[in-house]
């Protein structure tokens, strides 16, 4: 068995690939979310011939590339909360966070937990899109919300009482 602990970032990420018994298999190392290198990775993974525990943070959308490659390969993979990542943690004496040290730390936490972590599982296609769409019109919201704020505050300390007569702006 080996564990598999990769962290998202935005264009790249970082995975670590440690041994059924703790020690590193493969140090720390960037890949970037382009079709070679995933493929490249799955592959790796693949010539093992040892069972892979794939761990990995849902991190927005920028998960996917990786998700996807992986699920097409046939490789089981485990997402985790974030949250749960950061209380695994939270026990260490020193803090210093690092995309390596974060990778190795999802990796450990692969191998601790593999009992427990069961693989991702696809919904289909509509439920995403959902899902996203409702993330964005939330932060639409928010951010329309920030806007007339700021905007009743500049109007109030530039035209004191203005924003009685434009009331109709401020429902």
């Amino acid at each position: 068995m080996i564990a598999v602990g990769i962290d998202v970032s935005k264009s790249k990420s970082t995975v670590a690939i440690l041994n059924a018994d703790g020690s590193i298999r493969a140090k720390p190392f960037e890949i970037h979310h382009n079709l070679d290198e995933l493929h490249s990775l799955a592959l790796y993974i693949k010539s093992t011939n040892e069972q892979p525990i794939i761990l990995m943070e849902p991190t927005g959308h920028y998960h996917y590339p990786i998700l996807k490659i992986f699920q097409e390969e046939h490789l089981p993979v485990c997402l985790i909360n974030p949250y749960l990542m950061k209380k695994y943690g939270d026990n260490e004496l020193r803090k210093a966070k690092t995309d390596k040290k974060d990778a190795l730390r999802i990796a450990q936490y692969a191998l601790e937990k593999a009992y427990s972590l069961t693989p991702y599982e696809s919904t289909e296609q509509k439920y995403d899109d959902l899902r996203f769409l409702s993330r964005q019109y939330k932060q639409r919201i928010s951010t329309l919300t920030v806007a007339k704020v700021q905007l009743q505050n500049l109007l109030d300390e530039t035209m004191p009482g203005i924003t009685s007569i434009l009331s109709i702006l401020f429902c």
